[in-house]
């Protein structure tokens, strides 16, 4: 079989890993034993995938520390990251779940909640306390919603939940996953933080 040029990853390969790529959008060699597989084979001919993408307007991204390759479409502004990127195509229920996820994904980081191997655990009653906390937001009423909703933030590779009878009831447990900090920016968490502070102090200063 012959090699393209591209270390020890075939034509065959690579195509595969486009393929992967362009229908998931993402690859996190944490995730499972097979996308660790992948992910390597991505390192050895990232440079390459880069320029393929590219000349179709994509966008292929690499949080080393996270060990996660993302490829957004095209379209959008290349200097933005994660949600801000894709805010065109992602739902006002998608956005607001990250942001939740990523504020309290934080706080698993500074020991205000536990994390066990870089996951955090949660309920569905917690994540939607906290989106309305934050945002004033509310999940989708129906299981059938809330349950199409967590399969799209699974497959971004944001959480991980157990897709059986249970799944979309509030009482449900996902594990928020650590790629939530790369996708969703310290920038981005930060504006969203100030804006409710904000919307706190115009009370108090009118009062």
């Amino acid at each position: 079989m012959k090699h393209e040029g591209i270390g020890l990853v075939t034509r065959e390969r690579f195509a595969q890993l486009a393929g992967r790529l362009l229908a998931s959008g993402v690859l996190w060699r944490d995730y499972s034993e097979a996308e660790a597989q992948l992910y390597d084979d991505a390192r050895q001919c990232e440079q390459l995938l880069r320029e393929w993408f590219g000349t179709v307007g994509f966008l292929l991204t690499h949080d080393v520390d996270a060990t996660i390759f993302r490829l957004y479409p095209p379209g959008e502004d290349g200097e933005e990251e994660g949600v801000k990127r894709l805010r065109a195509r992602l739902s006002h229920d998608f956005i607001a779940c990250c942001i939740a996820l990523r504020f309290i994904y934080t706080e698993g980081l500074t020991g205000k909640r536990e994390l066990i191997d870089q996951e955090l655990m949660v309920t569905l009653e917690e994540l939607s306390q906290t989106i309305v906390s934050l945002l004033g937001h509310t999940l989708p009423g129906s299981i059938a919603e809330r349950v199409s909703l967590l399969r799209q933030l699974r497959k971004h590779r944001l959480i991980r939940f157990n897709d059986g009878e249970s799944a979309g009831a509030m009482e449900s447990i996902l594990s928020i996953l650590r790629p939530v900090m790369s996708f969703v920016s310290d920038d981005a968490l930060a504006e969203v933080l100030q804006r409710i502070k904000s919307s706190v102090e115009e009370p108090e200063a009118s009062a």
